[in-house]
């Protein structure tokens, strides 16, 4: 009994220090109820994952899944009968919890469960109809990590005006609810360029770079000399992608929204600092793709910058840099921050297209990247996460998941923490678990 006792307290231990890891409320696991071999899986998957996609197959060889569920769940039904499609979906680091809504702006968060082999259950804890239909959920964890934080961005109907929203839900407690903590309508026809970091969302349009932080109501705004076409965010500095490269923009004073100094607009250093070295080494620089700082909010996380090109040999690659900030806070006319080179990496011809890469997710030492090769197909690359320079570094690509070509629309996303991979399609909603839980 005292064996079994201190194999369930290191257990126990060990899942605790994985979620903290990952920014994932221990809530999420029932760890009281679990046993000793749930304890073990959920502890273990994050490590495991990373050696299922590391085993040698070929390239083109689909991952095998363990485990497939069918998930069918039922909405409450508007007058007209019809329930509406889902048209976006994030599954929350852990992989328990889904959150989706559909085209009639109904947004709602389900419990798919913890165990690969747990009958999920058919109705939300909690849904709610918005104002507006969301062309994006962006999440991060609360201040507590007891909950997680839902961020949708929404172009309101028949008006120049995009609706951003941010709100909490505690999905242990008894009875969740999605609370609303924060509103900003922002003038606009559309919004494109973004990034949420903890407590604030950073924007660009039309020129000027806002941002938000909204848990104060504090804003700042900086005039931007060049479009932007994706953004990755410090605490102190914005680094954007733009026609001429890379450019770098210090992150002004903010002040209490409403207030004549919140609308004042910064300039910023000119003309503004310029970065080549991380897309130097390409005879055909493509694209850059900024992780998009959404879950992770600690400070021992890396801020992560890959640039898609080709070699001098044609072959397709990317490279990896990660942004240090600058200790004293540096030159007045030069960056607080800067992205490092940390080395590049090949990827094969045949899986590449930078068109269509997905999210930068994170677990254990481990990143990982996806992206649509066709429009039922995914690929997954795998690389630890660089701390020391190298002219080159090992990752792993993968056939991650495909579906029939006649699949009309699909939707996905994927926790590699639990080695859960959630799909939408028009037929159907499948829970894809890939480690096999201990019996």
């Amino acid at each position: 009994m005292a064996s079994a006792t201190a194999h369930r307290t290191v257990w126990f231990d060990a899942l605790r220090r994985v979620c903290v890891a990952q920014e994932v409320s221990i809530l999420t696991f029932p760890m009281e109820n679990m046993s000793l071999r749930d304890l073990e899986h959920a502890a273990t998957s994050p490590a495991r994952f990373i050696a299922h996609l590391s085993k040698q197959r070929e390239t083109e060889e689909i991952i095998p899944a363990l485990s497939t569920r069918i998930f069918q769940p039922r909405l409450p039904r508007p007058l007209t009968g019809i329930s509406g499609d889902i048209s976006r979906m994030r599954l929350i680091p852990g992989g328990r919890y889904l959150v989706t809504t559909s085209n009639l702006a109904r947004m709602s968060v389900w419990d798919l469960g913890h165990r690969p082999a747990a009958i999920i259950k058919p109705y939300p804890l909690v849904s709610i109809v918005l104002s507006f239909q969301p062309s994006e959920l962006l999440i991060q964890p609360t201040e507590d990590h007891s909950g997680f934080r839902i961020l949708t961005i929404s172009v309101a109907t028949n008006a120049n005006l995009v609706d951003v929203t941010v709100y909490e839900i505690y999905p242990a407690t008894e009875d969740p609810t999605l609370r609303q903590i924060a509103n900003q309508s922002i003038f606009a026809s559309n919004l494109r360029v973004y990034a949420l970091t903890r407590n604030r969302f950073t924007y660009y349009y039309n020129f000027l770079l806002t941002t938000w932080d909204f848990v104060e109501n504090t804003a700042g705004i900086v005039h931007i000399y060049q479009p932007l076409w994706s953004i990755t965010v410090a605490p102190t500095t914005v680094i954007g992608h733009c026609d001429d490269g890379i450019v770098m923009v210090e992150v002004p004073p903010l002040h209490p929204v409403g207030t004549p100094a919140a609308g004042v607009v910064a300039e910023p250093v000119s003309p503004s600092p310029m970065v080549s070295h991380t897309h130097d080494v390409f005879a055909e620089f493509i694209d850059v793709h900024m992780a998009p700082t959404d879950w992770h909010t600690s400070p021992s996380i890396p801020l992560v910058m890959d640039v898609f090109g080709r070699l001098e040999d044609s072959t397709p690659a990317y490279a990896r840099s990660l942004l240090h900030e600058i200790p004293g806070g540096g030159h007045p006319d030069l960056p607080s921050a800067f992205p490092i080179l940390m080395g590049i990496s090949r990827v094969p011809y045949e899986t590449f297209d930078a068109d269509f890469c997905g999210r930068l997710h994170l677990a254990n030492t481990h990143l990982f990247r996806t992206w649509a090769t066709s429009p039922t197909e995914l690929m997954i690359n795998m690389a630890r996460v660089p701390f020391r320079r190298q002219i080159e570094f090992e990752s792993k690509t993968a056939y991650l998941w495909g579906l029939p070509n006649n699949v009309q629309g699909f939707l996905y996303d994927l926790d590699p923490m639990s080695g859960r991979f959630v799909s939408w399609t028009t037929s159907d909603i499948r829970v894809v678990d890939f480690l096999l839980p201990h019996f």
